[in-house]
């Protein structure tokens, strides 16, 4: 594969004031998408991005905070290493090994690889995500490593989204089963549900229509509408089902990397696409999976048809 080498000069950002700051900051929380709705946590990064030269709105691009600790896209590491006068040569990238050397001036030369064999060894093998989207996870890793190595300036102190979900996941005791009073509709509204049981349930068939719809978006302005109509039901994600929520805000980054030319689109929404069926629940649920293989052409697909006989055993 190719190097990988652009440099573009940073634009110049206007001066804000903190109180300018904590405007952008209560709007970015408002909006949910970005992973939190505290709008101090969201205020630390707008610092931080004023203090690294960044206009504080690159937050919500460039940023995600994932049950109250902040981590850094691995596309945002990538860009600024690349900024900062960075190279980064590929000699593999596929489900099976993310491998690149990554060279700076001032911090040399180091060549990291990423494979099966070193996620079985962090134990990282029952993660949803690397089972679902295995390049685009190894890549991450491999461009947070490779770029925490060699130039760490780029990585803001901070680590890749994740690495900080893997943090989280590892230190997080098990929940607490919630009073059945207290379960509600997911979608807000409809009587209270017999139980957390039924509560999550609808979850999950929400998760699977939202995972169904984002394999579909053609685009990014098609993304963008699927994940702004998912703001609300990802903020309540964020309360009650912040596993859901780690799952839905993965599909939407790996699938805007797609759009943006990182790892292919084809292979990108097969993925997607086979873990609509798997997080699938109900037969809504199965249904717009359907019209999304339908819509993308993949319905003929053999791991697409089994993920869907999958799903209808366990009768949909």
């Amino acid at each position: 594969m190719g190097q990988l080498a652009v440099i573009n000069p940073t634009p110049a950002v206007p001066a804000f004031t903190m109180s300018d700051m904590e405007r952008v900051a209560l709007a970015i929380a408002k909006g949910g998408l970005f992973g939190s709705t505290d709008p101090n946590a969201v205020l630390t990064l707008c610092m931080l991005a004023q203090a690294e030269g960044q206009h504080p709105a690159v937050v919500f691009r460039d940023y995600h905070i994932i049950s109250g600790k902040p981590a850094k896209k691995a596309e945002a590491m990538q860009r600024d290493f690349l900024n900062a006068g960075g190279r980064i040569e590929w000699h593999r990238l596929d489900d099976e090994c993310a491998d690149a050397t990554f060279s700076h001036p001032a911090g040399g030369e180091a060549r990291i690889t990423w494979d099966k064999a070193r996620v079985a060894q962090a134990q990282l093998g029952g993660n949803a995500m690397h089972k679902k989207y295995p390049r685009q996870m190894l890549r991450s890793r491999v461009i947070s490593e490779g770029v925490r190595t060699v130039y760490p300036g780029a990585t803001s102190g901070l680590y890749e989204s994740g690495e900080v979900a893997d943090i989280v996941a590892e230190s997080k005791p098990a929940a607490p089963v919630a009073p059945a009073s207290r379960a509600r509709d997911f979608q807000g509204g409809a009587p209270a549900l017999a139980g957390p049981d039924a509560n999550r349930a609808k979850a999950q068939e929400w998760v699977a229509n939202q995972l169904a719809s984002v394999a579909s978006a053609a685009d990014h302005e098609a993304l963008d509408a699927v994940v702004e109509g998912g703001n609300k039901a990802v903020a309540k994600l964020t309360r009650e089902h912040p596993d859901l929520r780690e799952t839905v805000l993965n599909a939407y980054e790996a699938r805007a990397a797609e759009l943006d030319g990182y790892g292919g689109n084809v292979d990108g929404t097969l993925a997607q696409t086979i873990g609509a069926y798997d997080a699938a629940t109900t037969a809504d649920a199965l249904a717009a999976a359907d019209k999304a293989a339908n819509v993308l052409g993949l319905a003929d697909d053999a791991a697409v048809i089994a993920a869907r006989e999958a799903a209808t055993g366990r009768g949909l």
